[in-house]
Parts: C-alpha cells; structure tokens; sequence
C-alpha cells in the first residue's frame, strides 16, 4: 500500500520530508509505504484561510497525481485541510485531512478537547474552522495558542515542547480540558512527552491522519469517504 503525503508548504526540504515519513512509519504497517511530496509551483505556508485557498489548486493536482501513480490513501499534511472537499470530490481514494483525523480521534478519547495552536491570531480562524468538521460545538471545550509564530518547530523541539506542556497543563486546570491536539503538523512527535507531562490523552494531528488513511485504505474505502 502507498499513501502520499502532501504537504502544503511551499519549498520543503527533501531531507525534512524524508525525516517527517522515517518517523510516521512506526505508526503503520511494514507494507506501507509513505511518501511526502510539498507545494513547488505556488509559493505560500499555510497560515490563513486565504493561503488555504491559494494552495488549493496546486493541491488537487498533486492529489490527483497520488492517486494516478496507484497511492490507496491521501494525507493533507496540514491542521487547516486545505482543499479536503475539492479533493474528495475528484477521487476514488480516501482523503484525509490532519485537523478531521485529529478530532475524530479525540472524540473517542475524551469529552472536553482542547486545542493548542502555534499563533494565538490564527484562534478566530480555527474557532470557525474546527466546528465544520462534524464535532459537536460543545465537545471542542478550548482553543489557545503559545506564541511561535515565526519560529521553525521542526528545529526547536525543546523550546515548543516547553511551551505546549505549560499550556496543556493551563487548560486542563482551568479549562477542564480531558484530551489535548497540538494544532500543527509540525508538532509531530511531541505528542507522547506532551501527554505524560500533562496528564492527559494527546492526538498527534499527523499520526491521526496518517494512520486513519490507511484504515480506511484498507477497508477499500471509494469515493464518497466523507470523514
């Protein structure tokens, strides 16, 4: 089985992508295969609703691509599912979003999730956002943010780390919060020392969706997957 991960970033390094699918490979099994390909025609991060929508038609087409080349499953490497719809609409394969896979899966861990994202101005965004994604209003009890806009997760582990676990601890205080999202893919594998630090169950969004795709690849999920 093959599942293709795109990520939306324009200009990814190769190393780093290649570094991103060596880690989530332990979350699948030895026959799938993992590969990441990123934006290389329209030059955006995603970190608006308005960037989601530029990247869109360069994401369908990579999409497309996966599925010609004989991938079984889809992965927006993002928590904003950039263009998951349009996706959907297009192809015959499963398509699954970070932020969907990511709440899907807390809901069955815990009744008061909360959120933590990288910028606390992108709050209103996900505010919005996250309620489309078919989660009771009521169960999304927290959406915050530490402040790291700017800075790269990928190269400072340590210092985001520090940051998610005094805020995990924060709003399972005040907040009540029973499970915890890191709210950016970047956040990949902080998750397990996140959850022992807080206390708390914690869904890595990269994790979820990846090792979704390939349950649903597996139940030979076709078009019309709408999750």
């Amino acid at each position: 089985m093959k599942i293709r991960i795109i990520n939306p970033d324009y200009g990814e390094k190769r190393s780093d992508m290649d570094a991103r699918c060596r880690w989530l490979s332990q979350y699948v099994s030895p026959g799938t295969e993992l590969s990441m390909e990123c934006l290389t025609d329209t030059p955006v991060e995603i970190n608006s609703m308005a960037d989601a929508l530029l990247a869109g038609p360069e994401i369908l087409r990579m999409a497309e691509k996966a599925e010609a080349e004989g991938c079984s499953a889809v992965v927006l490497y993002c928590f904003s599912d950039p263009a998951a719809e349009a996706c959907r609409e297009r192809l015959q394969i499963p398509v699954i979003g970070g932020a969907q896979a990511a709440l899907m899966m807390a809901a069955l861990q815990g009744k008061r999730i909360g959120v933590i994202l990288t910028d606390p101005g992108r709050i209103p965004e996900k505010e919005w956002f996250l309620r489309t994604l078919g989660i009771a209003s009521d169960r999304i009890a927290s959406i915050e943010a530490i402040s790291f806009a700017g800075h790269s997760i990928w190269k400072e582990r340590d210092a985001a780390l520090h940051l998610l676990i005094e805020k995990g601890k924060e709003m399972k205080e005040t907040r009540h919060v029973d499970v915890l999202i890191p709210g950016c893919l970047s956040f990949l594998g902080l998750g397990e020392a996140l959850s022992d630090a807080v206390g708390l169950p914690v869904i890595d969004p990269a994790v979820a969706a990846v090792t979704l795709a390939e349950s649903c690849a597996r139940q030979r999920q076709k078009a019309g997957f709408s999750i």
